[in-house]
């Protein structure tokens, strides 16, 4: 199709996919099922277009697990794909005239580009979008794939004039905040119009076209841990967009204003009545554990202890494995010293949290300062006192730490290790250690290309948290890539690492 004189099409019909998915033999398999399709489709059905949501890895209604999820292929690169066949995939797109493709993981990129190759090949006359933070950011990959449009934004917006221009309302190549190709193969990038700064403006999510039942089958949730064999009927959500903080490895960092992406980066919020019907929508259709979504879940306190106040009585069991900063869950006494808000905590443990993921990110100051905004204050963080006041409230704590930044040391990546060990021996559950991924999209990536320690042509398929993708660093790829993986295991419990070890992808689900 050419996308600068496209067929008109009375009532376009569309379907938002997800991938099938590719992990290493020793990863963690689980579902995407991310929130961006479910805040397009709901965009779409509030303006009265046809749409469905296809995750590929697991199939829809039709399908079983066996025939798509624990399908497994073993691909040239090493890598397992797991997802619906190709037959079905083809038979599955027919009757639809827009097919938008959710690209957000990097390490998930050639799952992406062979959907839209394989679409574009069967059949070229549909329109193929594609968009999420990694699609924007490697646009010259995704139109060689055969992809016709890039949203470049958050598209609720975006995707509903992409529908009215297919109806011949609007002229399609003056949809605003788009990349294509003209005839000639050069890149046209439509300026981005204003973002949705009151989010209760938004639609609200079509959390009802997502394949649940699947998704609670399989009981892989993006975090935490739970009992095997249990069925965890879950949901995640989003409060607020944005972000106070623009740490380096995050794509927050450059959505800035007058960025190509508009200033999505820009901290906004749900009002409290919003996100409770939100969540009165997702006991309806039967979740129970909800995870929240946001980037900084907490930053307004007052509004997150009245939000969390307000909704005790749901039942939920809640968790944050995303979007909790240190700093939120600290106050100031009235001798200025920091502590651990324990009323703060309460708060939360009686509204139903049972999970909150810290971001330590390092156990080092010049690293947090460098390259994590500061976002909170090693020295003067008593991080005993925070995981006890967890515990004491009810609420499990597990860590993130990153090791191999550009420029750190290895005796910055034993001080991190070290950190780790002794909050698992001060009560945390678990320690999530990554090496730095300088993922498209943010500062940290740049800086890396411009120093020559990632070549600007990286395979995709290496963009991982057990990789080190890095070159010229102070400590080898090679040895960065044992250390983390031993650090991991040691660090951590026997029983969370064999409870990580059974989702393997090519192990079937246990219980």
């Amino acid at each position: 199709m050419n996308v600068l004189r496209p067929r008109l099409i009375k009532q376009p019909r569309f379907l938002l996919m997800y991938s099938a998915l590719q992990f290493a033999p020793e990863e963690m398999a689980k579902p995407d099922g991310s929130l961006s399709l479910c805040y397009l489709a709901g965009a779409l059905r509030e303006a009265k277009y046809d749409v469905d949501i296809l995750d590929v890895s697991v199939g829809n209604a039709k399908d079983k697990l066996e025939d798509t999820f624990f399908r497994t292929t073993r691909l040239t690169s090493g890598l397992i794909r797991c997802g619906m066949s190709r037959e079905r995939i083809i038979e599955e797109i027919a009757d639809y005239d827009v097919i938008g493709i959710s690209s957000i993981f990097t390490t998930q990129t050639s799952m992406v580009l062979d959907l839209i190759r394989l679409v574009k090949e069967v059949a070229p006359e549909k329109l193929v979008i594609s968009g999420g933070v990694n699609a924007r950011n490697l646009r010259n990959r995704f139109f060689n794939a055969g992809v016709d449009l890039i949203c470049l934004s958050e598209a609720e917006v975006t995707i509903v004039q992409i529908a009215e221009a297919l109806r011949g309302l609007r002229p399609l190549v003056e949809v605003r905040g788009i990349a294509f190709q003209d005839d000639a193969g050069r890149e046209v990038i439509n300026p981005q119009g204003p973002i949705v700064m009151n989010l209760d403006d938004l639609p609200f999510p079509a959390w009802d076209m997502l394949p649940n039942d699947k998704y609670w089958e399989l009981s892989r949730p993006h975090g935490g841990q739970f009992p095997a064999g249990q069925r965890i009927q879950y949901a995640a959500l989003q409060t607020t967009r944005g972000c106070p903080f623009q740490c380096l490895y995050c794509h927050i960092s450059k959505e800035e204003e007058n960025s190509p992406f508009g200033e999505t980066g820009t901290f906004r919020m749900k009002s409290v009545g919003r996100v409770i019907e939100e969540m009165n929508r997702l006991k309806d259709l039967g979740a129970q554990h909800l995870f929240f979504e946001d980037d900084s879940l907490f930053a307004k306190k007052k509004r997150a202890y009245t939000l969390f106040e307000s909704v005790r009585h749901m039942g939920f069991e809640l968790a944050d494995v995303n979007g909790i900063n240190i700093c939120h869950l600290m106050k100031n006494d009235r001798k200025g010293k920091l502590t651990v808000d324990n009323e703060f905590l309460e708060n939360l443990s009686a509204a139903g949290f049972r999970w909150l993921h810290l971001p330590f990110e390092s156990g080092n100051k010049r690293l947090i300062e460098k390259y994590s905004t500061s976002k909170w204050n090693i020295e003067k963080t008593d991080t005993a006192s925070m995981i006890r006041g967890c515990t004491d409230a009810g609420i499990h704590t597990a860590g993130n730490y990153i090791i191999g930044y550009p420029d750190e040391t290895i005796d910055e990546i034993y001080t991190t290790v070290l950190s780790a060990k002794r909050h698992v021996e001060e009560g945390l559950n678990h320690a999530a250690i990554f090496a730095m991924v300088p993922f498209p999209g943010t500062k940290i990536y740049d800086m890396c290309v411009e120093a020559d320690m990632l070549d600007p042509d990286f395979d995709t398929d290496l963009m991982k948290w057990t990789k080190s993708t890095l070159k010229n660093t102070p400590v080898a790829p090679e040895a960065l890539e044992y250390m983390r993986q031993l650090a991991w295991l040691t660090v951590n419990r026997r029983d969370f690492v064999e409870y990580k070890i059974g989702m393997r992808v090519n192990r079937p689900v246990e219980g």
